[in-house]
């Protein structure tokens, strides 16, 4: 999905998530600013609801949750963004009623011609900023390509390119995922 600014004024953190929570529209929240999110493609939803699938098998019975592109991501106090896939094994981020999460361990993004760039850049320096994240991962939508970005105990970020055949792993949550059920009835 593709963000688009809201021309206007500047809006709180409250206003934001007040109409967030009546809206039939996501909107992403960057210190002020609103956007709104645009639709993906069918291989874009497919492959993101094969990653939650197999996501939430996984993590079943773990204590951890692994949640769709539905539940806000708090990046900081002035920024909410929305992923195709997260898993948190927080107990924090456990609370009824609560429409973020704050302590994600894993983030997936599928990328797209309009996002690739921010979920790359922008998006990305967001997500370095949550202290619990361990792995962010880039599913391309053109190719078999998937790349696994890894904070290591010292807090530096390196990544892994993984091609169209195999498995990718998620030392995360010390699990492993074939690239073939990733991308399966995506078109590529």
């Amino acid at each position: 999905m593709v963000a688009q600014e809201q021309a206007g004024p500047f809006w709180t953190v409250e206003q934001y998530l007040s109409m967030e929570r009546c809206s039939n529209v996501k909107h992403e929240y960057h210190r002020g600013q609103v956007y709104a999110m645009a639709g993906g493609s069918q291989a874009h939803s497919q492959i993101a609801v094969n990653v939650c699938s197999l996501l939430r098998a996984s993590v079943r019975g773990s204590g951890c949750r692994a949640l769709n592109s539905d539940i806000k991501i708090r990046q900081s106090l002035e920024d909410y963004v929305y992923a195709d896939a997260v898993v948190t094994c927080d107990e924090r981020d456990m609370a009824p009623g609560q429409d973020w999460i704050d302590f994600p361990e894993l983030v997936v993004e599928v990328l797209s011609k309009s996002t690739a760039q921010h979920d790359r850049g922008d998006k990305f320096d967001g997500y370095r900023q949550i202290v619990s994240l361990r792995e962010y991962v880039l599913i391309d939508y053109r190719r078999r390509a998937i790349a696994v970005w890894r904070r290591d105990d010292a807090g530096a970020w390196t990544d892994v390119t993984y091609g169209p055949d195999g498995d990718i792993t998620l030392t995360s949550l010390d699990l492993t995922l074939p690239v073939d059920l990733i991308y399966e009835d995506s078109g590529l």
